[in-house]
């Protein structure tokens, strides 16, 4: 397996109409969500996501100003891993199994231990300039970057979960910053077939050394569609609650904003709110599944889900 020419073959991309009103869907999307990053109370609301995105921008923030290199690759391969110590590249090759669900419907050839070790930090480098330039489109750097390594599969294990961890890390690191509230899983598994299509046109193109990224490019920015779309519908939906919302209860999750952990005499103290009217809100939260209620009786705390 070898890339010749130019490498990455980026002289073979052809921006097609249909491309460039993906991109620019996600854009304006980028845009709307800085502007709601503001007003915290729409994404408490997000519940699950939510949680998720606080804590892997807790991780994407100490990654934020550091170069991506081949170190930085596997530090973050042994985090989502939970290795106890920094990754290495494989030193078997193993094909990439492509599943829906429980169930194996495909298979790609991947590129051998040397060829790993020979070209995986000229990608790495390549991506980081490229996205420190500005000189490509981000989402097209990204896009690129994420079909080679999944040619590459660099390492023994979790290299398709650590390809979707990076596509959230890398448009977080490119201002996408709901990236981390949506997850790309589901959207994966529903979209299998193409995502195997996509990745095996790529690489039998890349075996002719002349790669033609049309059919992954279209699958990559549809892919980045939905997961805005599927993000941009609960918040509306979100939004509406908070329409209804009485007002002690929107205030009340805004205090979790700063805190992890209140209990009932934190709330009571921080939001001057009576006591019977606080218990039959944070009943309600509860129940809605806003918020989580630990222990008992006087031992009662919460936590937003």
């Amino acid at each position: 397996m070898a890339i010749v020419g130019y490498m990455l073959g980026l002289q073979n991309i052809e921006i097609t109409p249909k491309m460039l009103k993906l991109v620019c869907e996600i854009d304006e999307f980028k845009g709307a969500w800085s502007a709601m990053e503001n007003h915290t109370t729409s994404l408490q609301l997000l519940g699950d996501v939510s949680s998720f995105g606080r804590n892997f921008k807790e991780i994407a923030n100490s990654w934020q100003d550091q170069p991506l290199d081949v170190e930085l690759l596997c530090r973050l391969h042994a985090v989502f891993t939970g290795a106890k110590k920094i990754s290495i590249f494989k030193e078997q090759s193993k094909i990439i199994k492509i599943k829906k669900g429980d169930e194996v419907i495909g298979t790609l050839n991947v590129a051998s231990p040397e060829e790993v070790r020979n070209l995986m930090p000229r990608l790495m480098k390549w991506t980081n300039d490229a996205l420190e330039k500005g000189e490509l489109h981000p989402l097209f750097v990204i896009a690129v970057f994420i079909a080679i390594f999944l040619q590459f599969c660099p390492f023994d294990k979790g290299n398709q979960k650590l390809a979707r961890l990076l596509i959230i890390l890398l448009m977080f690191k490119a201002g996408y910053s709901y990236a981390p509230y949506s997850t790309l899983d589901s959207l994966l598994q529903e979209h299998s077939e193409e995502y195997l299509k996509a990745l095996k046109y790529t690489q039998s193109t890349l075996a002719k050394g002349k790669i033609d990224w049309d059919i992954w490019l279209e699958f990559f920015f549809l892919l980045l569609k939905e997961q805005k779309d599927k993000l941009q519908e609960r918040v509306e939906n979100s939004s509406s609650e908070i329409v209804n919302m009485p007002a002690l209860s929107t205030k009340i999750l805004k205090l979790f904003d700063k805190h992890d952990r209140l209990s009932m005499k934190e709330i009571e103290r921080l939001t001057r709110g009576k006591r019977s009217t606080l218990k039959l809100r944070l009943s309600e939260l509860v129940e809605g599944g806003y918020l989580v209620r630990h222990g008992k009786a006087r031992a009662t705390w919460y936590s937003r889900v």
